[in-house]
């Protein structure tokens, strides 16, 4: 996808050279009105600089936080690395997965991590476990239930802690909410650009105008560029305002 968009850039400087061409040869021409720019897709340009820069105050905002409380966030201890129901992905303060150890191989991974919640369950679980195997003739499973029941309970208090941690620096950050503001930043600049490349223009002021919201776009994190399901959309607009513009078809 993202190779689609740069293609939709290097239309967009190519059709801005042959519109330019083609608007200076009319008009050297003489004997003809000019047609003026929609209104509305002029308003919608004006708007470009201010939603780009609600974006990258808001982006500026959540790196600052990474920067002063990332460096605080907590790491678990191994023996809280647990999967199963009621276990959490182990993340950062940005939510990225944590990459840690995986056995001796030297190999590292994303790993789980169990909740206070979770030990408990478990720990109740095993000793029950551990109750019936004792019960029977062999008392076959009794040692593992036992020592996995032991292993739950000594889990509880370093997950209490972890997550406590967890919850304490997350509020303390306001990470949450300055997350929530880059992502409607984000949305309202992605609308807006959708808007001015769909929108059908009547001059090479339009072209230019799209031109511009495309750089703006190019501006956002590439990874948000990724994830654009619009990319293709754009790509065909941008290239219809291109053979408008150069044919005079507009």
């Amino acid at each position: 996808m993202l190779d689609a968009i740069q293609t939709t850039r290097r239309r967009m400087l190519l059709g801005l050279a042959a519109a330019s061409t083609a608007a200076a040869t009319g008009a050297s021409s003489g004997g003809h009105t000019a047609t003026l720019e929609d209104p509305q897709l002029l308003e919608l340009g004006d708007a470009l600089p201010s939603a780009l820069k609600d974006f990258k105050d808001a982006e500026t905002r959540v790196k600052q936080i990474e920067e002063t409380w990332g460096a605080q966030w907590p790491v678990p201890d191994s023996e809280i690395i647990r999967y199963g129901s009621g276990c959490k992905t182990h993340r950062d303060i940005l939510g990225r997965g944590v990459e840690m150890p995986w056995g001796k191989s030297g190999v590292t991974r994303v790993h789980d991590l169990g909740t206070p919640e979770h030990f408990e369950k478990s720990a109740v679980w095993n000793w029950k476990e551990y109750e019936r195997c004792m019960g029977l003739k062999s008392k076959r499973g009794s040692r593992g239930a036992k020592l996995w029941a032991e292993r739950d309970e000594a889990a509880i208090e370093p997950a209490r802690a972890y997550w406590s941690e967890v919850e304490r620096i997350t509020k303390a950050s306001g990470i949450e909410a300055a997350r929530k503001a880059e992502d409607a930043a984000l949305e309202t600049l992605k609308k807006l650009v959708g808007e001015i490349i769909l929108y059908r223009e009547q001059t090479i002021t339009g072209l230019i105008i799209k031109a511009q919201a495309l750089q703006a776009w190019g501006e956002v994190p590439t990874a948000f560029q990724q994830i654009n399901s619009e990319s293709p959309n754009w790509g065909d607009a941008i290239a219809s305002t291109v053979i408008r513009q150069t044919q005079g078809d507009a």
